[in-house]
């Protein structure tokens, strides 16, 4: 009954979400790119930084006419609204694509309910015309800053924003970077308040309540009260609100002494969810917290009878085997959680990281102390000696964890989830784990776990293959937009960007994600080519989400580019990333056998980026990358610039627009030559014999 209930939940959230996008689209394509008058409510804050702020806003008037449709609403700097607010004002309606830094991103909104994306004109011509502070969602918001202020009050750095983000959820108060360690860690759940959480508070409560010897329907009242309490505190996640059902639904049946059934109240609880919320089905809060806990609940026989292979004993050995069974049940319920969730890892994220289960043993056992100790320094915050007291061996355990998810972070435990064969190893996996979930095995239980192994096995060997055969090549990508270039460089998962753009963090968002498409999972090398006062936000930014593992820059030529390069690392430093500069002409070596050279940096009275020339040579291949005017420079300055000897000869746009025609500097004929936009196209007198590529998105190559 349970299962049919979920599923008749499940389709009524589908069905619910695509009658939904679909009017949401069909109200706003004929908006797209271009000028709307809307008015709107705020719902939710997603980022509000000085580099930018994201809402979740609900429109209630679109051109003069009532709506009732959500939107995601994309400001510069910092956002001076805040929940229930009302504004008014013009807007330019987009795509959400356009506003996602990674693949994927656009996901989050959708699930969310938010199908577009609305830009300001004039972020200062925003009319505020209903104030929301007095809104239950703004009142709650404003009593979890309040202890969120505590807390930090007792304690500074990145330790205090810890303890409150593990106990009160204000996640986004955490660093880029911090996230970034976490996640590469496979530590992102503890920053995810769910039933972990609430069961060692919960259990804390209860036994202080025995203390007092208050009777249990007095404790069960109490704990459901402070539960759905602590359920608002802390923004009422799904993953939150799954553990309060549950538990809910475990304090009533002990209430009327009636038998639990976890896997009744997992069902019961998700499909109250969907009912009320539909598009809580494609949120990944709702997704990886029901798969996840689903997981650990259909395994439960085989962990009992595996823990039951470590006999109990007295005495040291009896210790032993005691430390035995807690390592052994911290791997089998990660392992549990990650079966369970690989479907949303590998279509959502792409990619998993494989020190989640030693992770866990390293920082598991320190979550109740953490958490008991920040719960009490909250409590007696308003004696400062007591919330002191307390708060000081909190920040020592916070500080061994960012010490830990620091160090694993840059292990290169990231393993990506897109390679081509990767759907023909997990969807049989998957499929025979649930057949094997289904068929009552009794004696044969371990056989559940053995699509895993066979899946882990195969995957090694198709990774083993690819390895060997793509060692002998790389894939070269040349992407363009506008005057904005790339070359991006790609072996075996190993990534490099060489940067041609003026510095845009956005540019090295939508670099990544090319890159991520091609298995990679960081960015070994990160080349800017020229010097830009932007790119010293540009990479403060970008290397908070993702990692960077070394930075090259040119010899700075000027005391302006001395400046850059000195605030360049600056920045590198506070985020350990190793600075090396490079000269020009000269033959850098990445990959082991390929080589990169760019050239002398060509300028012209009033230009103020360079024409350059970057030559990629991989093996026999050869890819040549000419800035737009770099060859109507080379000839006025009558530089001795080589021929170009290249299988591939990308044209670009970056740099100054050429005013005059010449002759292709070629020595051999190209295989194909790329040609980025029209004013490039005018530039050059082409050779006959050859294919040509006009005005790409993205070009690829293989080299070898």
């Amino acid at each position: 009954m349970t299962v049919l209930l979920l599923l008749i939940a499940i389709l009524l959230g589908v069905g619910c979400v695509t009658i939904e996008r679909y009017r949401a689209e069909e109200r706003f394509v004929p908006y797209y790119d271009t000028s709307l008058t809307a008015e709107m409510k705020i719902l939710d804050i997603y980022t509000n930084t000085a580099y930018g702020s994201r809402l979740l806003v609900r429109i209630t008037n679109l051109n003069g006419q009532n709506r009732n449709v959500k939107a995601l609403l994309v400001m510069e700097g910092n956002s001076p609204l805040f929940y229930g607010d009302s504004v008014k004002g013009e807007f330019i309606c987009t795509t959400l694509e356009e506003h996602s830094y990674f693949t994927g991103q656009e996901s989050e909104y959708l699930a969310d309910g938010a199908y577009v994306a609305l830009v300001p004109f004039d972020t200062k011509a925003l009319c505020l015309t209903k104030d929301g502070s007095d809104s239950f969602s703004a009142r709650l918001a404003d009593l979890q800053g309040a202890f969120h202020h505590r807390l930090t009050g007792l304690a500074d750095g990145d330790a205090a924003e810890l303890i409150s983000a593990m106990l009160l959820g204000t996640r986004e108060a955490l660093s880029d970077p911090i996230q970034r360690d976490f996640r590469r860690a496979g530590l992102s759940h503890l920053l995810a308040i769910s039933g972990l959480h609430l069961a060692i508070i919960v259990l804390l409560l209860d036994r202080f309540l025995c203390l007092l010897r208050i009777k249990k329907p007095f404790r069960i009242a109490f704990l459901v009260l402070f539960c759905v309490g602590y359920l608002f505190l802390t923004g009422c996640s799904y993953s939150m609100l799954r553990a309060v059902l549950m538990l809910i639904f475990l304090q009533i049946a002990f209430f009327f002494k009636e038998d639990y059934d976890a896997f009744t109240a997992l069902f019961v609880g998700g499909a109250c969810m969907l009912l009320f919320s539909p598009s809580a089905l494609f949120d990944l809060s709702f997704q990886m917290t029901m798969l996840a806990t689903f997981g650990i609940l259909a395994f439960g026989d085989l962990q009992a009878s595996m823990l039951r292979l470590i006999p109990e004993k007295k005495g040291m050995l009896g210790m032993l085997c005691a430390v035995g069974r807690k390592v052994l049940l911290s791997l089998f319920i990660t392992l549990c959680a990650t079966v369970a969730i690989l479907p949303v890892q590998w279509l959502v994220f792409g990619e998993i990281s494989v020190l989640t289960p030693l992770s866990n043993l390293l920082i598991l056992p320190l979550c109740p102390p953490l958490l008991i100790l920040g719960l009490l320094s909250l409590i007696f915050s308003g004696w400062t000696f007591l919330g002191q007291l307390f708060i000081l061996p909190a920040t020592w355990i916070a500080k061994w964890f960012l010490w830990i998810t620091a160090k694993l972070s840059p292990l290169g435990s990231m393993i990506s989830l897109r390679y081509g064969f990767v759907p023909y190893i997990f969807i049989p996996f998957l499929a025979l784990t649930v057949l094997f979930l289904i068929i009552e095995l009794k004696k044969q239980k371990y056989l559940v776990f053995s699509p895993a192994v066979v899946a882990v096995l195969a995957f090694v060997l198709c990774m083993t293959v690819c390895f060997v055969r793509d060692a002998r090549q790389v894939e070269a990508v040349y992407r363009t937009s506008g005057k904005q270039d790339v070359v991006l460089l790609v072996q075996n998962g190993n990534a490099m960007i060489c940067d041609f753009s003026g510095g845009s963090v956005t540019q090295l968002y939508n670099d990544y994600k090319l890159l991520q498409e091609r298995c990679a999972t960081d960015i070994d090398v990160l080349m800017l080519t020229h010097y830009h006062r932007q790119q010293i936000n540009a990479i403060t930014r970008f290397s908070g989400s993702v990692l960077i593992r070394a930075l090259w820059v040119p010899e700075p030529l000027d005391e302006k580019e001395v400046s850059i390069f000195l605030a360049l690392c600056e920045r590198a430093a506070q985020a350990n990333i190793p600075v090396t500069v490079y000269d020009y002409e000269e033959a850098l070596t990445v990959f082991e056998s390929g080589t990169v050279t760019l050239s002398a940096p060509l300028y012209q009275k009033r230009s103020v980026e360079p024409a350059l020339r970057l030559q990629v040579t991989f093996g026999k291949d050869t890819l040549c990358y000419q800035s737009a005017a770099y060859g109507e420079y080379a000839d006025q300055l009558e530089y001795e610039a080589l021929p170009v000897e290249a299988r591939y000869l990308i044209l670009g746009g970056h740099g100054p627009v050429p005013h005059r025609e010449i002759a292709a500097p070629t020595a051999t004929v190209p295989e194909e030559i790329v040609i980025s936009n029209a004013t490039v196209a005018t530039q050059y007198t082409y050779p006959l014999d050859t294919r040509y590529r006009f005005l790409p998105g993205h070009v690829s190559y293989r080299l070898h």
